[in-house]
């Protein structure tokens, strides 16, 4: 793999993306509290994280550099943050869209399971990496572990019986998450992981906002404090905090490994499921834990790593 792509030390990527999978692995419960008081709509959550994320984050640089957030910003880097931010708020429109079709659970879920691929194939077209088959052959066993853990595969077989225009939307946010990770490489190396992330996140909040006014979609905001507090804490962990940590670990890794993290969420979420809501784990779930963890040890970077540690 080519230098730009590879640390030395993946050890600080591999922290940083480890984070970011340990706060999205809490953005499933946090959603489904907010959304199941019904005094909020999901594009408006989505809108108010993001840009309660932005807002937060360019403060904080503001803050800690003495200095305006846009300082020694050109307009080039601007132009790029702005296309490139589109594909996030896309990622979790296209979602919210695609489940608005009345799909399955478990056909929404498959973003989660779709976008490592995606990750791994745009990296080797666009940044071109040049994988090996141990991270290939990973790449594969954790597709066949988040396969089992989302439930996609069970007992019976496989669970979708069904396409529709649902998990075509939801296909499509998958590409445009795995487009905003890759394309978003140059430019984190160009101004940083924290600065790119505080301006993408605000302006994919913008989008969000322009695509409901476009659409003449309802606007509820949140204004109960359990509903404050629920959006505050979407948009200082699953959003400020998680994007941030997916961003910076690409200073030191490959986006084939990065993918490969995105993993480990659904195995998160499915075991915070158990410990916070009493939700049974099943055995095809615990069997697909097991593939995911496989697939990160046999991982090149993450081996060698182990081999140094040793």
């Amino acid at each position: 793999m080519n230098s730009l792509s590879r640390s030395a030390n993946p050890a600080p990527g591999i922290f940083w993306a480890a984070v970011s999978v340990l706060c999205w692995g809490t953005l499933f419960p946090a959603v489904s509290f907010l959304l199941k008081r019904g005094n909020v709509d999901c594009y408006t959550m989505a809108q108010c994280r993001f840009l309660a994320a932005g807002i937060l984050m360019l403060a904080m640089i503001a803050v800690r550099e003495r200095r305006a957030p846009w300082q020694n910003l050109l307009p080039r880097d601007f132009f790029h943050l702005i296309i490139q931010s589109v594909f996030a708020a896309a990622m979790s429109g296209l979602l919210f869209f695609g489940q608005s079709f009345g799909i399955p659970v478990v056909n929404a879920s498959m973003l989660e399971a779709e976008a490592p691929i995606l990750i791994f194939l745009l990296s080797i077209v666009i940044l071109r990496e040049k994988p090996s088959l141990l991270q290939t052959l990973g790449l594969l066993l954790g597709f066949a572990g988040s396969m089992l853990v989302l439930k996609a595969v069970n007992s019976r077989g496989i669970a979708i019986t069904s396409i529709s225009s649902g998990d075509a939307m939801v296909f499509a946010g998958a590409v445009s998450w795995a487009l905003y990770t890759v394309l978003a490489r140059n430019t984190i190396r160009k101004i940083g992981g924290l600065r790119y992330t505080a301006w993408s996140v605000l302006f994919a909040g913008i989008w969000i906002l322009l695509f409901q006014l476009a659409a003449n979609f309802p606007r509820r905001y949140p204004v109960e404090i359990p509903d404050l507090a629920a959006t505050l804490y979407l948009g200082l962990v699953p959003t400020a905090l998680a994007f941030f940590a997916w961003n910076n670990a690409q200073h030191y890794i490959s986006a084939g490994l990065l993918g490969i993290s995105g993993y480990f969420t659904p195995m998160l979420t499915a075991l915070l499921g158990w410990l916070c809501f009493g939700e049974k784990v099943t055995f095809f779930q615990i069997s697909g834990m097991f593939l995911v963890v496989g697939a990160a040890l046999i991982e090149p970077e993450i081996a060698a790593l182990l081999r140094r540690k040793k």
